[in-house]
C-alpha cells in the first residue's frame, strides 16, 4: 500500500474512533491489534471498543483533530489533539499527543501513543 492509502486508513480510523459501536473498526483494525497507551495495552477490536466506551463514560463527549500525518519506515506518525467537552473537573480540558501506527495489509496492527493534558 502507498503512504496515501495508509493515510486514508488513519483518517477513517479517526472518524470512527470516537464511536465504540462503529462497524468500521472491524475493517480498520487487525484481529490481533494492540494499542500501547502508556502503561495500558489494549488488545483486539473489542478491547478498543471497551477502551473508547470507558473514555466516553469517564469524560463524556469529545472533539478531536489531526495536526499532521507523516509516513516513514513502514509507520504512520500522527500528531493530534482532543478536546473534552463535558463540564466538570473530570470531563473538560484539552489533550494532545503523538501516535505511531503500524499498518499491515490495509489494517492497523499496532500503535503506540503518548499524550498529555494541556494546562
Amino acid at each position: 500500500m502507498s503512504d496515501d492509502d495508509d493515510f486514508t486508513v488513519i483518517r477513517r480510523f479517526n472518524a470512527a474512533g470516537h464511536q465504540a459501536d462503529d462497524s468500521a473498526l472491524d475493517e480498520l483494525l487487525a484481529p490481533d491489534f494492540v494499542a500501547h497507551n502508556g502503561s495500558e495495552d489494549v488488545h483486539g477490536v473489542d478491547g478498543w471498543r471497551r477502551f473508547l466506551a470507558s473514555g466516553t463514560e469517564q469524560f463524556g463527549p469529545s472533539e478531536a483533530g489531526v495536526d499532521e500525518l507523516i509516513a516513514g519506515g513502514g509507520l504512520i506518525g500522527e500528531r493530534w489533539w482532543l478536546r473534552l467537552t463535558s463540564p466538570g473537573a473530570a470531563g473538560s480540558g484539552r489533550m494532545h499527543g503523538i501516535t505511531m501506527h503500524r499498518i499491515v495489509d490495509g489494517r492497523i496492527a499496532e500503535q503506540w501513543a503518548v499524550m498529555q493534558m494541556d494546562e
